[in-house]
């Protein structure tokens, strides 16, 4: 792990890491076809998928241990940042639940649903909320947070602080970018700002990790 105190190497990891999220994003999309769901890709994305996620998650186990990163058990960061938590999960369900009241409203007719169920049918929907809120959203937590932050923002600084939660937000913003429309980036850059907020101020992934995955939940039944 010497080789990543070199910044060009964490900068070439980086890639390789959204790269590889970028990758399991595309897969899942081709699964869902007009007909509905593919069951041979389906397959290939949950082999392919699933040993990503497993070498992201030990990886950055790994690089835990080498960095010696400050980190709180699970209870703890849930107790000392309740509040936050509680404040940042209703206000995220709030958001998007207007954002989809608006769309159901012809506010916003550039965005589209990302799938249609009634003609994909449920197998469709089952198979996109668990790959979805299981699968893509923890991958995408891995490059917004945890390696993000480990391989670039480590100075205990205000400005190093503020400067990663808008870089992170910006990222989770682009990952999520289904329609190329400005509305539907500030939706997913904001949501991104606060998941970033909550690392930065829990220290614990693994909360991170459960308000990402509860995001998409709302993600694939709301938006």
């Amino acid at each position: 792990m010497q080789a990543l105190k070199s910044p060009s190497i964490r900068v070439i990891w980086y890639i390789i890491w959204l790269a590889l999220v970028i990758f399991s994003q595309k897969l899942e999309q081709l699964c869902l076809g007009n007909k509905g769901l593919n069951p041979v890709m389906a397959v290939i994305f949950v082999v392919l998928s699933g040993l990503i996620l497993f070498f992201m998650w030990a990886r950055y186990q790994h690089e835990q241990q080498c960095f010696n990163s400050p980190t709180n058990s699970l209870h703890q960061g849930i107790t000392e940042f309740f509040g936050l938590i509680a404040f940042a999960i209703i206000a995220i369900g709030l958001f998007m639940m207007l954002i989809s009241y608006l769309k159901a409203m012809g506010r916003f007719p550039y965005l589209i649903n990302r799938a249609d169920y009634l003609d994909r049918g449920s197998i469709a929907f089952w198979f996109d909320l668990l790959a979805t809120s299981l699968v893509i959203s923890i991958e995408q937590q891995f490059v917004t947070t945890g390696f993000f932050f480990n391989y670039f923002l480590r100075r205990n600084s205000l400005g190093s602080a503020l400067a990663g939660i808008f870089l992170s937000g910006l990222i989770y913003g682009l990952l999520n970018l289904e329609v190329l429309h400005w509305i539907n980036f500030f939706i997913y850059m904001a949501i991104g700002w606060m998941l970033a907020t909550i690392y930065l101020s829990t220290q614990n992934f693994r909360i991170c990790v459960m308000m990402a995955v509860f995001i998409a939940i709302l993600k694939v039944i709301l938006i």
